[in-house]
């Protein structure tokens, strides 16, 4: 799982407002040149006015433990709160969290539901990925849950960002 991650990371940056794209390029690339300390300095404030794509890469430097250390609960953090305003990197990381209870206490439901908006996407990498992962969830599921977990995904919309201040 954790190497699907970034091997979708060029679609998603794809789906970033122009704005902030440059900034957040920028961070990325110095995330990708292995210079964490310099990504992590860029993305904080990104991330401090709710820019989704800096949340997510936030997350998965918890995730993977590249210039922080690795925090699965810290990583669940920040990929809910970019999947919760539609991204749908964070929302494929953060529903497969809840398949496994990495990070996260483990629930089919949630997983199921994630996943779902997953697969709303128009990247169809991860639409792909979010499938596999969904069937995956879904067959240690009844359908009782499966049905309860459509319904939630079926209700769902996003939620414009909050504020984050960092502690410095």
């Amino acid at each position: 799982m954790r190497k699907t991650l970034f091997a979708l990371l060029p679609c998603l940056l794809l789906a970033l407002p122009s704005a902030a794209r440059a900034d957040y390029e920028s961070a990325v690339l110095s995330y990708d040149k292995g210079r964490y300390d310099v990504a992590l300095r860029d993305f904080r404030p990104l991330s401090e006015t709710g820019h989704s794509g800096a949340e997510f890469m936030l997350g998965a430097m918890y995730f993977y433990g590249r210039g922080v250390t690795r925090n699965d609960g810290l990583a669940a953090i920040w990929f809910f709160k970019a999947a919760n305003q539609g991204h749908p990197g964070a929302q494929l990381a953060f529903g497969s969290m809840h398949i496994r209870g990495i990070g996260v206490r483990q629930d089919l439901i949630t997983a199921y539901t994630w996943l779902s908006l997953t697969m709303r996407s128009a990247i169809p990498t991860l639409v792909h990925q979010a499938t596999l992962l969904r069937d995956e969830a879904a067959q240690l599921m009844t359908p009782q849950e499966i049905e309860a977990a459509r319904a939630k995904a079926a209700d769902w919309s996003a939620t414009p960002a909050g504020l984050t201040r960092w502690r410095r």
